[in-house]
This record gives structure tokens, sequence and C-alpha cells, in this order.
């Protein structure tokens, strides 16, 4: 192999001594900026061909010192996820890989370092998922091969194989793709006759030594050891490798030795062995994983588990075994999670336990296949279906009995929710670790009896409800008799998984007046516990049913449990209380005006409590109910708005800069504190500003995690504000601008964002420095591939153009418009309506598709209407100007634009932006020429234009008889005789005021107002087009010559359709 090749850049060139030079001194140097220096060398060196082949050679030289081969089996490692295949850039070449796989084996075989051959196995098997079939096709056999010679020779390397294949097995077992299915079910068979050879020989030899003392303990060792390996392997294929394990004689195989054994290992590993620690953990080990066949079998093949040999009794089995479990569970030591490896967190606790939670955990599998059928869309053939189906009834019949329910219930209910001595030491120990595992949402049931069996009892009384009755037995005994704290806690657990069922025959209410009032005021040593599970009992109740006068009660006891300066109110109890309380908040009939008197001291505890926690989900779990009670409050939370706000950017400082969720969950408390306290939220604007600036700002690295939440909080302060626009806000609509390019649904949010400026400050937006910056971003959205941001965007140039018209008059619109002009965006609109234009000449197999959509095409005549309302002189320069031509080139322009124009009608479905279009073509009347000649060219279409529009205005203000519209109060109406009974002098369009509502923000009311000015609401279609016509008749020479000239050409069905705007109502009516 030839090292000596130069890399591009400048790296060093690289050799087999330079390689280690660089591996050596990156993992052993205690110099930092040597060891920085050989990383970026090793980083320059990953494109060369050799590099990674290089790294192989290094590691399978035991020569090298073990830290140096740990870093080159690491890197090799997460080199194969990079560049092995051949789309990566910098790929490994084919030969290069041809080497790699051809000394992997090698290196988890020869290897006696555990750590060293397990990065190596998962080297081997990343390359196994990619490559295997196609590209290394005997990678099985050889492996098959290698594992048979090395278990009739060397332990050593049987570990080593075995080791390899089980990673392999792992690693094509999380593939989704069915090709890597596939491929792990065909050479299943022989796997698993390979390894169910392996594991009976090791395990008679290791079990004959337990047992009788025959063979050496070294020799034993490695075999139980081996043994288990296999037994991993197993579990999995006989899961992942068949369709229907039930049909295959392995599986059945297997499956039998799983229960012979498991009694046999259950008797060796009992109180009383005389075999030694370690042996009885290693068994142990074995039986756990028996468990998780067994478990793993009822998950993923539902329709086989019961009709696997002596399933049902297996299942029943594991009940004894909680059962018996159940009687000393009180003095169990308890299981523990701790910090794992490679397969994640380990748990470490009675081996006793560990069953008995395996057992739990199979039989909410079972309720699960009864009651829960996997739902999927892969092909079943009918046998399948059946065989679900007969599974359905076994499980219901067989093992689900009355009885067995029955006890069950018993059990759990009177056994299994003791609060131990071991829960109380790992509370006491880690108090919020505990509670965030503890919680429902948490996970604790994967691998703690209690919370698990708590699952269990949830999921039988979902499903059977006649075990209400014997838990409603159960809860009036252990609510009307004295008991200890720990026996009142289980009930209180029994009393809050039954809500659901019971809640009926249940007095709740007068149980919460008479009983939980007094013992969350209890005071003895254990009353944290009870404190803790009142908590979670009030928020399962609420929930279910408590009448509207028990709820002060409920909100009086969280104020009482989240007090810190009461003794037995501990971390564990308040983030409890907190959590809880959130659930009570979030309730559809909870009443912020109820819960008013105790907000003060909530909220401040809340907020002392913010301030003692240290995990970050503690802190979001508080930081939310804060954010509920707020949003739920409405207005009664301005009160303590200051006391809120005073804490929140304190809270935003203390998060590490990775701490991204506890910045949102101040945002999203902010934007509800706005939406609540409504216009008084304005005096937050100082404090929201700096965070906004912060949160929005494209090159700080929590932009991203923030922009959403950010979002909201803008359009919540903003919707509460109103003209002049505070100092701290104005200056910030800059950095919304560059956000409009997002292709998201951010993006249409930040389009409203600049909507609600150009209402609340459409100075800033007009001003020199952002006209122009906020005139391009808007042009870009209206190109976005989402519809909504392209209408909102159409929607936002239309209103700057108003404002620049409010503000500047035809002066100010001019200045707009010319920034279009020299930006492009009149001309590219011009473009996409020629184009459909030309589509519209096309027909048959050779029409064109048009480049706009109808209603894109609407928006863009919306623009131009607008610029010709404002001043049709300028809409004429600008097209021609946009086109690079002058006024003259109208005459070319025209015909196509009108014609196109006039076709937009028929899409338009919108009364406003008709009318907007009639009268922005009607102001054209009034140009001299060549627009005069244009138009009265076009005098068909306009008499048609003006009929249709003011017809359906008409229509539209009196749908039907003696109906009075809301915004059709104009003058013309008030009188049903003469002139102003005429047809068009009904506009229902027109306003006679902007109107307010009771649940209008001072955004909505600035927004109806400035929409109140429009003169699509202020100006009646026909008056406006009586007018501009009379002008037109006068300027070609009176109506003799008009007519004789120009209506000539205007069909007589037209004429006498326009005629009739001018009669009287009634008659129209009569005539239809």
């Amino acid at each position: 192999m030839n090292f000596a090749i130069e890399v591009p850049g400048e790296a060093a060139p690289l050799s087999l001594f330079e390689l280690v030079k660089a591996l050596s001194a990156a993992a052993t140097s205690t110099d930092n900026a040597q060891r920085q220096s050989a990383g970026q060398q090793l980083q320059a060196w990953e494109s060369h061909p050799d590099y990674y082949a290089g790294l192989q050679t290094v590691y399978l030289d035991h020569s090298y010192d073990k830290q140096v081969r740990f870093l080159a089996i690491i890197l090799l490692k997460n080199g194969i996820d990079k560049y092995w295949r051949h789309t990566a850039r910098h790929a490994i070449t084919p030969e290069k890989k041809q080497l790699i796989r051809s000394r992997l084996f090698q290196g988890s075989l020869a290897e006696e370092d555990r750590a060293l051959a397990l990065h190596n196995a998962l080297v081997t098997a990343k390359i196994v998922r990619i490559d295997y079939p196609d590209d290394w096709p005997d990678a099985f056999t050889t492996l098959i091969h290698l594992t048979q010679t090395a278990s009739a020779s060397n332990p050593l390397h049987l570990r080593g194989a075995l080791q390899t294949l089980l990673r392999i097995v792992k690693e094509m077992g999380r593939a989704r793709l069915r090709k890597s299915q596939t491929a792990l079910q065909r050479v299943t068979p022989d796997l698993v006759q390979l390894l169910n050879g392996i594991y009976h020989e090791k395990t008679t030899y290791w079990w004959e030594y337990c047992a009788r003392g025959t063979g050496d303990e070294a020799t034993a060792a490695a075999a139980i050891d081996n043994s288990l390996t296999a037994l991993k392997i197993l579990r999995r294929l006989v899961t992942m490798g068949f369709e229907l394990p039930h049909s295959s004689p392995l599986v059945v195989e297997v499956w039998s030795l799983s229960q012979s054994q498991f009694d046999q290992f259950l008797g060796a590993v009992s109180p009383g062995s005389s075999l030694p620690q370690a042996l009885q953990d290693m068994i142990g080990k074995h039986m756990i994983q028996f468990a998780k066949l067994h478990i793993d079998m009822s998950d993923q093949h539902p329709a086989s588990f019961p009709v696997l040999p002596n399933s049902i009794p297996l299942v029943k089995a594991y009940w004894n075994l909680v059962k018996s479990f159940s009687e000393v569970f009180a003095t169990s030591g308890g299981i523990r999670q701790t910090a794992g490896g490679e397969s994640g967190p380990k748990h470490e606790g009675p081996l006793y336990e560990k069953l008995a939670l395996k057992g739990l955990l199979l039989l909410r599998s079972c309720v699960a296949i009864a009651h829960h059928p996997v739902q999927t869309f892969k092909y079943r053939s009918p046998e399948v279906k059946e065989l679900e189906k007969q599974a359905v009834h076994t499980l219901k019949t067989e093992l689900l009995t009355h009885d067995m329910l029955f006890d069950m219930v018993q059990v759990i209910v009177s056994r299994l929710f003791v609060f131990r001595e071991s829960d109380m030491e790992v509370w006491e120990e880690e108090p919020e670790e505990w509670e965030s595992q503890e919680r429902t949402e948490g996970q604790a049931y994967e691998w703690a009896v209690r919370p698990c069996a708590e699952r269990l009892l949830l999921d039988l009384l979902t499903h059977y409800r006649e075990l209400g009755e014997p838990l409603l037995a159960y809860c009036n005994h252990a609510t009307s008799v004295e008991m200890d704290t720990i026996t009142k806690e289980a009930a209180y657990c029994a009393l809050g998984c039954s809500a659901a069922i019971i809640y009926q025959a249940f007095d709740f209410d007068s149980f919460l007046k008479t009983v939980l009032v007094k013992d969350v005021q209890r005071q003895e040593p254990l009353a944290k516990l009870l404190r803790r599970r009142i908590a979670i009992l009030l928020s399962q109740w609420v929930t279910v049913k408590i009448a509207p006068e028990s709820r002060p009660i409920v909100y009086d006891m969280y104020r009482h449990l989240l007090k810190p300066e009461e003794p037995h109110n501990d971390e564990v109890v308040r983030i409890t209380a907190a959590r809880q309380l959130k659930i009570v908040a979030d309730d559809f009939q909870f009443d912020g005006e109820a819960f008013y008197p105790y907000a003060a001291d909530v909220l401040d505890s809340l907020v002392k409590l913010l301030q003692e926690v240290s995990s970050d989900e503690a802190r979001l779990a508080v930081l939310e109910t804060v954010r509920v009670i707020v949003s739920r409050m409405e207005t009664h939370i301005s009160q303590f708005g200051d006391a809120i706000m005073t804490i929140l950017p304190k809270v935003w400082e203390s998060a590490a800069s990775e701490e991204y969720m506890i910045k949102q969950s101040v945002l999203a408390i902010m934007s509800a504190l706005a939406s609540s306290m409504r216009a008084e939220s304005r005096r937050y604007h100082a404090a929201i500003a700096p965070l906004l600036r912060e949160a929005m700002n494209p090159e700080s690295p929590l932009h991203l995690h923030l922009i959403e939440e950010s979002v909201d909080l803008w359009k919540a302060v903003l919707t509460q504000c109103e003209p002049p626009l505070s100092p701290d806000l104005s200056p910030m609509v800059q950095l919304v601008l560059p956000l409009l390019e997002y292709d998201s649904e951010v993006a249409n949010q930040c389009v409203e964002i600049v909507k609600n400026y150009i209402l609340l400050a459409p100075q800033e937006l007009l001003s020199d420095a952002l006209r122009r910056p906020a005139l391009d971003a808007l042009s870009k959205a209206l190109n976005a591939k989402s519809r909504e941001q392209q209408q909102l965007a159409a929607k936002c140039l239309e209103l700057l153009i108003r404002q620049s018209e409010e503000l500047g008059g035809v002066q100010g619109v001019s200045v707009v418009v010319r920034d279009l002009v020299e930006l492009g965006v009149v001309r590219n609109m011009l473009e996409g309506l020629r184009g459909n234009w030309e589509a519209a000449q096309t027909t048959g197999p050779n029409r064109k598709s048009p480049p706009l959509s109808t209603l894109k095409e609407s928006d863009y005549f919306a623009l131009l209407a607008r610029i010709a309302l404002a001043d049709p002189a300028l809409l004429v320069r600008s097209l021609t100007a946009a086109l690079g031509g002058s006024e003259a080139d109208m005459t070319q322009l025209w015909p196509w634009l009108a014609d196109q124009w006039f076709a937009n009608f028929d899409c338009m479905a919108d009364p406003a932006r008709e009318k907007l279009s009639c009268l922005a073509l009607t102001r054209l009347c009034e140009l001299p020429q060549p627009v005069q000649e244009l138009v009265l060219g076009r005098l068909q279409d306009y008499l048609s234009m003006w009929t249709s529009v003011v017809t359906g205005l008409a229509d539209g203000a009196y749908p039907a008889e003696g109906d009075a519209q809301n915004n059709d109060g104009n003058a013309n109406n008030a009188d049903g005789k003469g002139a102003k009974d005429i047809l068009g002098a009904h506009d229902c369009l027109i306003w006679t005021e902007a109107g307010r509502y009771e649940y209008d923000s001072p955004l909505d009311v600035v927004e109806r107002e400035f929409v109140f000015r429009d003169p699509v609401h202020r100006v009646v279609t026909f008056e406006f087009v009586k007018a501009r016509l009379a002008d037109l008749v006068a300027r070609v020479g009176g109506e003799q010559v008009f007519e004789a000239e120009w209506a000539v050409n205007v069909d007589r069905e037209v004429l006498e359709g326009f005629g009739r705007l001018s009669l009287p109502l009634s008659q129209v009516r009569q005539e239809r």
C-alpha cells in the first residue's frame, strides 16, 4: 500500500508513520494545542483514498498503544457513515472497501480487549447493513464458518464472532427498507440453527459446572458469557427474522427452550442458592433475555404469540410470579436507572423485581393485543387475518377471564401501589429526576414496578368497566376509615386511576370537602407523600367531574401545596403540584374569575419554584403552567403582569446559550400575556423588544430554534397596538424583511407582521431607508410557492400603495410605483400576464399552460388597479416604463392587457376586487389620447363590466325583499322614490361606519377604519361610472357623436343592459 500521496490543501503527506504520529498526538498528548493540530490534520486526511484503510491497519497492529488503536477504530467507525456509500463526496474507492471488508472479522476475532472488539463489531455491522448482499454477498457465510470453527476450538474467537454477529443483527434489525429486512430473513434459519447449537453446548457445560462442579472455572466463565451473547442474538432473530414465527420449527424449539430453562434457572437464583453471586447474576441475565423474548414476541407478532406452545400458561405463570413478588414488594430494594453505554441506560435492582416488571409488561402487551389490534398498510392474507382474529379471541377467553381480571386489580391496588422505603430514598437523593420519571407522561413504567402496575390498571379499567364495582367498594372503604399514610397514598392512587369509571357513583365533591382538605394539611413525617398524591388526584378528577362550587377549594389546595414555607412541601411536592395545576387550568370549565383570589399566591410560588429548580425539564414544566394560567385568566391576569414580566427576562438571561427550550417557554408566556392583557400589555414593550431582537437576529445560534415563538409573540404584541407605534417596536420591522424569503409557515406569519406594520407604522416602512427593501422582500414573497404567502404579499403591496396615497397623495404613490418599476416587479407582472394571454390564444394539443394561476393573476390586476385608482396616468407611465418604451407604446400593450383584465372578472369571485378593478378601469376613461381612443375601442367590454359589477353589487345590497344589510346604509338607499330608487344607486359595499365589536383588538379597529376609508367602501359604483362616462362623452363631441361613432359598435343587448341600471329597482325585479 502506498501512503506517500499528497492530499489537497495544506495537509501533510499521508504515510503510515505520519498517520500513527497524528493519532498518537491526538489520543495521548497532554498539550491541548498539539491535540488540536493533530485533530485538524486527521480531518484534512478524510478525503484521502488511503486514509480509512490506513486507520484499519493501525487498529489491527497490536504493537501500537491501546489509545492510538482505539482512536483509529473510532475514526473508522465515524467515517463509514460519511464516506462509505458510493453517492458520498470523496467516497471510499471500491478497492479500498474490499481491503477493509477483508480484514473486518480479523479485527474482532483476534482482539482480547472488549472495548476495541466492540467498536470493530460496530464498524462491521454498519458495513454489512450497507453492502449485504449486493457488494458483500458472502458476509454471513464467512461469519457462520468462522463462528463454527471458533466454537469448537477457541473461546476468545467465539466471543469476537458472536459479538460481531450480535451487532450485525441489531443494525439490520433497525433497518426499515424492505431489502434489508428480506436479507436478514433469508439467513435467519441458518443463523438460528447455528446459534441454537452453540447455546445448547455452552449452557450444558456451565450448568454442569454449577450443578456438579465438572470442568474448570475459566472455561465455564467463557461458556456462560458466550451463551448469553448467543441468547441475545437468538432473541432478536426469532422476532425479527420470521414473518410468522409460530410456523417455524426452529422458533418453536427456541420458544419451548425459553420456558423450560426459565423455570430451571429460577430455582438456581432463588433465595438460599449456594451458587456464587457472580454466577447468579449471569444466570439472571439469561432469564431477563428470556423475558424480553416473551415480551418482544407478544409486541411484534401478536397473531403468532397466542399460538406458540404454552403461551397462555406462560403468561399466567408470569402473573403468579408477580403475585408472589407482590407479597415482598414493600420490602424490595427497587430498580434504579443509571447511565449506560451503547445500549442505553442500565437498570440495577433485585432480579426478582426485574422479572415481576417483565411480567407486568407482558400482561400489558396481551391486553393491547386483545383490545388494540395493530393497524398496518401491509398486505395480510385472509389466513393471517383469521389468525389475528383467533389470537384476540384466545386471549379474551383463556387469559383475560373474569377471575383473572379481578385478581389482577386486587393485587395491584392492595400491594403494588404501596410506596416503599426505596422509593423514598430515590425521592430524597434525586428529587427533580425522580419526579420527572414518575409523572404520568414519564417513562418510569418501562423499568419500575409501581408505575407499570398503575399503567396496567388504567389499561384494564379502560377496557373492562365492570372492574369499577370492586374498585368503588375499595375506594369507599378506604376513604371512610382511618389508615396510615402509606396505605392512604395507595388508595388515593387507585381512586385517581378509576376516576373515569366510578365518577357517577362516587361523591368526590363531598370527599374533597370532608377528607382531602384535612389530608392536605397533615403534618406527620410522611405528609409530603400524601400531598404529592393529592396534587395528582385533584387533576385526575377535575377533568372528569367536579362541581363548580368545589373548584375554588381545589385552587386553594394547590395554593397550599405550592407554598415553599410549608415544611412538608418539598421540591417534589411543589413541582408535582405545578405540573398538575397546568391540567386543572387547562380544563374547559376553568374560570379565571374564580381563580383570581388565588392567583397572586400561586404565581408568586411558581416564580419562586422556578428560581429553585435546576433541571431544564422541571423549569419547562413550571413555565408551561404559568403560560396556561396567563392564557386562561385572560384580562384577570393584568394585575399580576408586572410580577411575571419582572422574572421572565431573568429566566431568559439565566438560560445557557444552548437551552433554547427555556427561551421558547419565556417567549410563549410573553405571547400569552400580551393576548390576555390586551392593550395594557403595551407597557411591556421595552422589556419584550430586546428579547425579540436577540431571537430574530439571523446571526444568533438560537435563531432557528426560537423563530416560531418569536413570530407568535411579535404578532401578539402588534395585535394590541395602535398608531403611533412605540419607539421600541417601530425600528424592528427591518428584522422581519429577510424572513419573508423563508418557504414555510413562519414566512406567512412574517408577511402578516409586515402587514401589521403597514397599518400601524406606515411612515417607517415608507421611509427612504426601508421602502425599497420592503418592496423587494414583498415582491419575492409574491412569487413564493405558498398560495397563502402570495395572497398576503399582494395584500401588503396594496396596503402600501394606499398608505402612500394617504400620506403623500399622488406624489407618494409615484415614489412607490417608481421603486416597483426599478425593482422589476411591474415588468415581471406584465410578463406573467402576457404569458397567460398567449396561452389563452392556443387550443387543442398545442395548447400552452399559463404561467400564472387565475388567483395570482387576480392579485396582479388588483395591484395595477390600486395604481390606476390613485392616478390612471401613473399606471400608463409605469406600464410603458417597465417595458422600456414611451407612452405611445400603450397601443401595443393595451389590446392584450385589456383582453386579459376583462376576462379575469370571471375568475375574481370577490365583489370587492371586482369593484376595485371596475373603478380602476373606469378611471382610464379620464385620460386623453392615445388612451381615450383605446378605451373607446373597448366600449362594449366596459359597458358589460359596468352592468355586471353594478348589478351584482345591487343584488348584494338586497338579497331578499325587506332584508336590510348591515353595511348598506348609504343615503342612496334611504329613500324609495325617484332617482334614489334606481338599480344603480344600490351598492352593498358602501359602509356608513367602520363598526366596532366586543372582542376587537386595537389592531382590528385600526385595520377596519383603514378599510373604511377605501374608495371601494366609500364610492357608489354607478355614480362613479356615470360621472366619468359623461365626461368621456363630452370630450368626444357629445352624445350624438358618441352614439354615431362609438356606441354603434356595441351590441344592442349590452346597451339595453346598461340602460336598465337607471331603472327603478322594483321594475327590474318585476322584469326578472
